[in-house]
């Protein structure tokens, strides 16, 4: 299997965790995107040019980054990281969706407050999509015993999310006023998967 990778990328983040969550890593060759104009796309694999894309033995390409969390899911069988119930899978992937979209609103950010030509960002979209991250993390806090103790999908993108918030965003403070979510991230990114995974410096 060929992944599109990027060390930086958190939606690669997540599939690479769920790699070394399965023991799947060793089957898995890193390709590193095309970056020379990042406006056009870096994934040519992919109709959206993004990152991550994994090209399976088959030859087919698979894109977008649960989808590809759920493939390697299968593939090396024994206990799910997803939910065979059809109740406990809604509630398990609407905590995905929430951590998910935190995630894309974080990169979004980042992409119009350093990636965009001068003068084409708009601090008043940034600012809107900081409430959607803030309303995110308090809803995490609110919910965290509810998820404290599990290694699924949801907790690994919501891990991937705050990992990246730090990296990206480490003058805000998510942890004030959130003392059960940091305790949760300080226990959770223990695991060997999330040590192996960080990003290098910016």
């Amino acid at each position: 299997m060929k992944l599109c990778h990027s060390p930086t990328s958190p939606f690669v983040r997540k599939v690479m965790m769920v790699a070394l969550e399965k023991g799947l890593q060793d089957q898995i060759e890193l390709v590193s995107p095309d970056l020379s104009d990042i406006f056009k796309g870096i994934n040519p694999a992919t109709p959206l040019g993004k990152v991550p894309s994994l090209e399976i033995d088959s030859g087919d390409v698979l894109f977008d980054s649960i989808v590809i969390c759920e493939y390697l899911d299968g593939v090396s069988g024994g206990t799910t990281l997803f939910a065979a119930d059809r109740l406990e899978r809604a509630k398990l992937m609407t905590l995905h969706a929430a951590a998910n979209g935190f995630t894309d609103c974080a990169y979004q950010r980042r992409m119009d407050s350093f990636a965009m030509p001068e003068g084409e960002g708009s601090p008043t979209w940034n600012a809107r999509l900081r409430v959607s991250m803030e309303n995110t993390l308090d809803l995490l806090e609110k919910q965290v015993a509810e998820f404290s103790g599990k290694v699924n999908i949801a907790t690994i993108a919501i891990a991937c999310g705050l990992g990246y918030h730090d990296f990206r965003f480490s003058a805000e403070n998510w942890r004030e006023s959130r003392p059960n979510l940091t305790a949760w991230f300080d226990e959770f990114s223990k695991r060997p998967s999330f040590q192996k995974t960080i990003p290098p410096e910016a």
